[in-house]
């Protein structure tokens, strides 16, 4: 009888079941059933490795468990099922972190690290480092995009505080925009309120030689510009005196953000080498080559 070479029915063409129990392959669209012994443990792990590649995850498990059922240290059934668990072709999908959404406690990998042979150990435990690595990895940079939150939060306040300390330090231009945005007409009301009227009452003190309402003019215009003055300037060393907290806020938070950034880099670079540490201590790349 010749060797299957697929898992497909030589039959029909029809996809094989594995029954586990009955040590057998059945076909499901002509019924015709395999034994156990009709399969070369070689050639059900190219079924199960073909299966992975064409993505059929279950028709790979399958595989794999019925080579477990024979050899429960198998390295490329056990690993197979890790795979087969997370719906990956092959290991080098954790070289993407960004794609590996599996954790170090994976039932599929401790069960593995559980029975394998101990020479084949040390690789599954390295996955599960690199697996640990990731896992600090993504809360340093969970820290790391809280503290920059509360950045952009803080900027915003120091930003508010800003454009008042401006208005506080241009009360007349800010007064005047809004005049401008305002009414029609409201502008050169205030003009001619502001600059006009005072010059007009100058003038006709001056041709009036009335002196004296000319120096109450003068120091009730003095008193007036000193207080409004008096005003920007307290009200400036007010604004800016309480954004001095803020601004030492936003230099601790820039220290802590980049702290944890560089931290998270570094763990990146720590999951990196670990994958790449795995995947060079691979038993069966190792047996190819030689």
């Amino acid at each position: 009888m010749a060797v299957l070479k697929s898992n497909l029915c030589p039959t029909c063409g029809g996809l094989l079941d594995i029954d586990l129990d009955k040590q057998k392959y059945i076909c499901a669209f002509c019924g015709v059933s395999f034994d156990y012994e009709y399969f070369r443990e070689d050639n059900v792990k190219e079924i199960a490795s073909k299966a992975l590649l064409r993505e059929e995850y279950g028709s790979a498990k399958d595989a794999y468990d019925f080579i477990l059922a024979k050899d429960p240290h198998d390295f490329d059934a056990l690993r197979g099922l890790f795979l087969c668990r997370n719906e990956w072709t092959g290991m080098d999908r954790m070289y993407e972190d960004s794609k590996v959404q599996v954790n170090a406690d994976d039932s599929a990998l401790l069960n593995a690290i559980e029975k394998c042979q101990p020479e084949h150990k040390p690789y599954f435990e390295k996955v599960r480092d690199a697996l640990n690595e990731l896992s600090h990895y993504r809360d340093l940079t969970a820290e790391a995009n809280s503290i920059d939150k509360k950045k952009e939060k803080t900027i915003k306040t120091l930003s508010d505080m800003k454009h008042d300390l401006y208005s506080t330090t241009h009360m007349f231009t800010e007064f005047c925009d809004a005049l401008k945005e305002g009414e029609p007409g409201s502008f050169e009301t205030l003009l001619a309120i502001a600059v006009v009227l005072p010059l007009g009452l100058i003038i006709y003190c001056l041709l009036q030689q009335d002196w004296d309402k000319l120096i109450w003019f003068a120091v009730i215009a003095a008193v007036v510009i000193a207080g409004y003055h008096l005003i920007k300037f307290i009200s400036a060393k007010c604004l800016t005196a309480s954004m001095t907290p803020h601004k030492k806020e936003l230099a601790e938070l820039n220290e802590q953000y980049e702290a944890k950034n560089a931290e998270a880099k570094q763990s990146l670079t720590g999951y990196k080498a670990l994958v790449q540490e795995f995947m060079d201590m691979d038993p069966v790349k190792a047996s190819k080559e030689e």
